[in-house]
């Protein structure tokens, strides 16, 4: 590993003055890479710790309305200022006291939520269950762009490649025949002249 070339005075990047190639990409790069990752695990699990706690609420039979008010202060635009959610949510409770099987997941609370009975608490389960999302979809959708605009179809219209990418990506969706014959009948280049 060799050190590039350093200027005297350095505009565009960090100008490490040392001679170790070591010591140079360690507070070049390594350095920040990890103060970087740190803040960003802050960020998503560190500084939101009290409200994923009170999410917790939904399923303890013997939580307080206390903690459940944090959540729905968090979440007042979600809920559309639902005043009546402290009630939904004392009605989850006898409800959810009631059930011989106990919910286990977001998922599990989400489907014996009624919507109709208890609006707010369900956009509640809602949202719990899709925080876990992780990146990877979207890395996922990069990596089918990736493919698809090769060097050859550089020339597509953004349309079509949307549409690509959308058949690259979810490939479980099935296509009718109908929906075939109409792309079909589309014509792919462009009238300039009219």
């Amino acid at each position: 590993m060799t050190i590039p070339r350093i200027n005297k005075r350095q505009v565009h990047r960090i100008n490490v003055q040392t001679n170790n190639p070591e010591e140079y990409f360690r507070i070049l790069v390594f350095i920040p890479y990890l103060d970087s990752f740190i803040s960003q695990l802050k960020s998503r699990f560190l500084n939101h710790i009290d409200i994923l706690s009170s999410f917790h609420s939904l399923f303890d039979e013997n939580s307080t309305k206390e903690e459940f008010k944090k959540l729905a202060v968090f979440y007042e635009e979600d809920l559309n200022g639902n005043n009546s959610i402290i009630e939904e949510f004392q009605l989850w409770q006898r409800k959810h006291k009631k059930l011989e099987i106990k919910p286990k997941n977001s998922i599990d609370a989400l489907k014996l939520c009624n919507a109709d009975i208890y609006p707010g608490v369900n956009k509640l389960f809602q949202i719990l269950s899709t925080l876990p999302i992780s990146t990877a979809s979207n890395e996922r959708t990069f990596l089918s762009l990736k493919r698809i605009k090769t060097y050859l179809r550089n020339t597509i219209s953004e349309k079509r490649l949307n549409g690509l990418a959308m058949l690259n990506i979810h490939r479980d969706v099935e296509i009718t025949v109908m929906s075939d014959r109409e792309l079909a009948k589309k014509s792919r280049r462009l009238e300039f002249i009219l």
